[in-house]
């Protein structure tokens, strides 16, 4: 009898797609538009929130949803979206996911290659095509992590849906990540809770503090 065969993750029907690789935006300098701009779409800003099954706790204002699993599928819709009339056009496209470790990664990876293809094919440079993509760095628990200035940008927040994450009630204090990779934390299509130890902050003489 023939042993079952795992089922192949999610991403692997995706394999033809090209992976450029998006850099990442730090949610300090995104907090600093909202905090100047307000509505950041206005400024030409759009946050793509790629979650599926864990999409709970609340969205980064402005959000769009738009499930990693399917992404693919949708990103000639966004394409055009982000190019608008022409005028008013979205420049800058940034994706995150529960810890931006997997799922907003490769979607932003996507999507910059997409670009690239759309723009080659019209003739634009790739340095001046728009949108820029990037990859909010943390995603959205290391947003919620930043405490209550992030929390407020926060549409539908559920304070008790994060505290049950060590880097979210660890606030200020300083939070390392397991070795674990890429591929093993989206385990069918959704990532894992990723294990983080919290290290005590050492005073002078190595008193905790």
């Amino acid at each position: 009898m023939a042993e079952n065969q795992e089922e192949a993750p999610w991403w692997e029907k995706f394999s033809a797609l090209g992976a450029r690789t998006a850099p990442s935006y730090s949610k300090e300098t995104l907090l600093r538009q909202f905090n100047i701009l307000g509505d950041i779409l206005n400024a030409g800003t759009l946050l793509i929130d790629v979650r599926r099954n864990d999409h709970e706790g609340g969205v980064i204002r402005g959000s769009l949803n738009m499930p990693a699993q399917s992404f693919p599928y949708h990103m000639a819709t966004l394409y055009r979206l982000c190019h608008g009339d022409g005028v008013n056009v979205i420049s800058r496209v940034m994706f995150y996911c529960g810890s931006s470790n997997g799922r907003g990664p490769r979607c932003a990876a996507w999507f910059k290659d997409y670009c690239a293809q759309r723009a080659e094919a019209e003739g634009i440079p790739e340095n001046m095509a728009d949108p820029q993509v990037f990859t909010l760095e943390g995603g959205i628990k290391g947003w919620v992590a930043g405490g209550a200035p992030y929390r407020a940008q926060v549409d539908g927040y559920d304070e008790a849906y994060w505290m049950q994450f060590a880097e979210v009630k660890t606030v200020g204090k300083r939070t390392v990540e397991s070795s674990t990779g890429d591929d093993a934390m989206e385990e069918d299509g959704e990532e894992n809770q990723t294990k983080r130890r919290v290290l005590g902050m050492k005073g002078p003489g190595g008193s905790s503090v």
